[in-house]
């Protein structure tokens, strides 16, 4: 008999609604949900194809134990015993990655592990590595480090800007809703991209700036608007701060000078300006309403060594042209996991608690006082630098839940050599991928099909993940294997065992709704009868909120952050590597491939990885369209397969990050930091191309990522 079971997408951060079809315990299709407002009855093709990996036969199925150097099967006593007693050796030396895969209710019982059982406040997810800069930027400017509206708002909006980011590979459902803003609505598309992506074939305005250069983009069309006085100037005097200082710096250049330096035209420039700050009204707008702009980012804008800088200077477009608190207007910085958004709601970052609330002693008494224990007050270390105060023997022990580092950190030679000096690794998760095999300790988890709770996607909204087929084997949810390990550790420690005794994910959402207020009038109750909700949503009969910052802003006032144009990268081209590499996504795969290299479907669009290389370039190299090629850095190189286009500037290759074959692009990034965010460097780093010569199989045909001699 057939049974259908309504989720929510386990792939990007839209947070698209599916209805999952079971026969006999398996999944057999996946259908849209035309009743979710988030994707309006629309799913991409990971969202429609890519969940066998839910039931595929590589699944972890039982405990894994480090035994005379090999990962053994044990039983679950035997594996948290172990797990148990090492991790009580190693407080104070100590880090934890949470899981943007699992559910609120997952990432709210691991930090409260690692705060009240660990000690510590180092734990931290991949928001780290994506969204930090943003997140960051907008605490400092506004107060709240979350997306201002909603995806119908650019359906609204008459003009969009998206900029360093592709939404038809990596977000498809908002794409799809641009799309319809612009052919059905009329909206005006400002497009800011290295790379020529789809969504710039109906752009009004594409810009192409060289890659590093955004602060000087954003300044020049800053100064645009000033020179047009196109300024919000009322919007500017009653809710912001800072505007005069920050202006100084903005007119040190012209128009024409900031297009220079970031490689653009001049004239596009002041377009592209004028289209965001006074967009004309799209069709359809209520005549007493003012045409409103959407600015939607990346990680083409994150992931640079100013990254934050980048993100100012976005947010002072919009406190400039007064693009905020209204319907058709805001800031989105597009997430990339499903529940990136909801594991930071749910505390696992290492310089705030739940609710992004800081450890003021007011706010800290109210969590110990729920936990009937003390909770450490200093921020705690961030995840790259966890990783690299391995080397310093800061950090001992790690425990890591749904992530695989392996793939998703920098210099991915470097990062090995630094797991492989941990004491103590434990690593939760579906499969056996390359950190797990380094690990001591492997526990299996049950995927978002086999558990219930909730995600929290980019619009803020809350929704339900329902359990549709068995676990696999003796695989758990995450939140229940945490609660047993802390079980066994909490007496030795001063914890009170009932701390760890949920029955349900509805219990342990209940907490996290009490001790966050953004979340405390939300309930199972209410997400099973309505549907998803937006926080903030502070009291049962409160409907949720579509956009932020109507009246005001969490700080008071928004605040100009005045940044000016930095060396564009850690790392430039010179003789030895003269092209710039730049990653990003493809749309048949999902960050590094864990998932989706195991649905055939999606592995016979691409198996490979693609190396998208200029025209120019590949002839002076002698490199044809489909040739294969190596790429190298000062730190590793790749095998993948030519893409001879024009949609790269002369000068730069693109690689997606995709593991596939042995290679993946982050053997060739840069360990280089945004200071303020501690964010990697994907985005720009150094490289030469070369056609492939038969000899270079067996330098390339394999990299020791998954060996550790114990």
């Amino acid at each position: 008999m057939e049974r259908k079971t309504v989720s929510t997408c386990p792939f990007c951060g839209v947070g698209c609604g599916i209805v999952l079809h079971t026969r006999d315990d398996r999944i057999t299709w996946v259908d849209d949900d035309p009743g979710n407002p988030s994707s309006r009855g629309m799913l991409c093709v990971k969202g429609r194809f890519g969940i066998p990996f839910v039931q595929h036969p590589d699944r972890l199925t039982t405990p894994l134990v480090r035994r005379d150097g090999e990962l053994q099967p044990a039983s679950w006593d035997d594996a948290l015993d172990i797990v148990a007693e090492r991790l009580l050796e190693y407080r104070g030396a100590f880090g934890s990655f949470a899981s943007a895969k699992a559910t609120n209710e997952d990432a709210f019982v691991q930090q409260k592990f690692v705060r009240l059982v660990m000690g510590t406040n180092n734990i931290d997810h991949c928001t780290r590595l994506c969204h930090s800069p943003s997140v960051e930027a907008m605490l400092v400017q506004l107060g709240s480090g979350a997306t201002s509206n909603s995806y119908i708002d650019y359906e609204e909006a008459s003009c969009l800007v998206v900029v360093g980011c592709d939404p038809d590979s990596n977000h498809p459902v908002i794409a799809s809703r641009m799309r319809k803003a612009v052919d059905d609505y009329g909206t005006k598309l400002v497009v800011v991209n290295p790379k020529r992506i789809d969504l710039a074939e109906r752009a009004d305005v594409f810009l192409q700036p060289a890659p590093g250069t955004d602060v000087a983009l954003f300044n020049g069309m800053a100064r645009a608007i000033l020179d047009d006085g196109l300024e919000d100037r009322e919007f500017i005097a009653a809710r912001t701060e800072g505007f005069e200082a920050w202006r100084a710096v903005v007119i040190e250049r012209t128009v024409e000078e900031y297009a220079q330096a970031c490689g653009v035209d001049p004239h596009a420039l002041r377009l592209a300006a004028r289209l965001y700050a006074r967009p004309p009204a799209r069709r359809g707008l209520p005549a007493d309403e003012r045409p409103g702009s959407c600015l939607a980012w990346g990680m083409g804008i994150t992931q640079h060594t100013h990254g934050t800088d980048n993100a100012h200077a976005l947010i002072n477009l919009a406190l400039l042209a007064g693009q905020l608190g209204r319907p058709g207007c805001g800031i989105s910085p597009l997430r990339g996991q499903n529940n990136v958004q909801g594991c930071g709601d749910a505390g696992c970052i290492p310089d705030s608690l739940p609710g992004y609330q800081p450890y003021r002693d007011d706010v800290a008494a109210r969590f110990e006082e729920a936990w009937n224990a003390g909770i450490p007050r200093e921020p705690g270390i961030k995840a790259t630098d966890m990783v690299e105060r391995i080397a310093t023997g800061e950090i001992r022990a790690m425990y890591i839940v749904g992530e695989n580092p392996l793939l998703s950190e920098p210099n991915l030679a470097h990062a090995g050599d630094l797991f492989r000096r941990l004491e103590f690794l434990v690593v939760q998760d579906l499969f056996l991928h390359e950190t797990a095999e380094l690990a001591d300790v492997v526990l299996p988890a049950c995927s978002f099909a086999e558990k219930d709770g909730t995600f929290t996607n980019s619009e803020r909204r809350v929704q339900r993940v329902r359990q549709a087929v068995p676990r696999v084997g003796q695989s758990r949810p995450d939140w229940e294997i945490i609660c047993d390990l802390a079980r066994r550790m909490a007496p030795r420690v001063g914890v009170d065992l009932g701390q760890f005794a949920y029955r349900s994910p509805a219990e342990i959402f209940a907490e996290m709704a009490r001790l966050t207020p953004q979340l405390r009038g939300i309930s199972y109750e209410q997400l099973d009868r309505e549907g998803g909700i937006q926080w903030p949503c502070p009291s049962a009969d409160h409907p949720g909120t579509r956009f932020l910052y109507a009246e005001s802003f969490p700080r008071g006032r928004g605040r100009f952050v005045p940044v000016r144009q930095a060396t564009p990268a850690a790392e430039l081209p010179d003789a030895d590597y003269p092209l710039i590499l730049n990653t990003g996504r493809v749309l048949y795969h999902w960050h590094g491939g864990t998932l989706t290299r195991r649905v055939q479907a999606l592995m016979d669009q691409v198996s490979e990885v693609p190396v998208t290389i200029h025209p120019g370039d590949a002839e002076r190299l002698g490199i044809a369209d489909g040739d294969e090629v190596v790429v190298r850095s000062r730190r590793g190189r790749l095998t993948g397969r030519a893409v001879v286009t024009d949609a790269v500037r002369t000068g730069s290759v693109f690689v997606p990050f995709v593991k596939l074959r042995e290679s993946a692009a982050n053997f060739l990034t840069n360990n280089a930091y945004d200071e303020p965010s501690r964010i990697p460097e994907y985005k720009v780093c150094a490289v030469r191309v070369e056609k492939k010569r038969p000899w270079d199989a067996a330098l390339t045909g394999g990299w020791p990522t998954a060996s550790r001699d114990k």
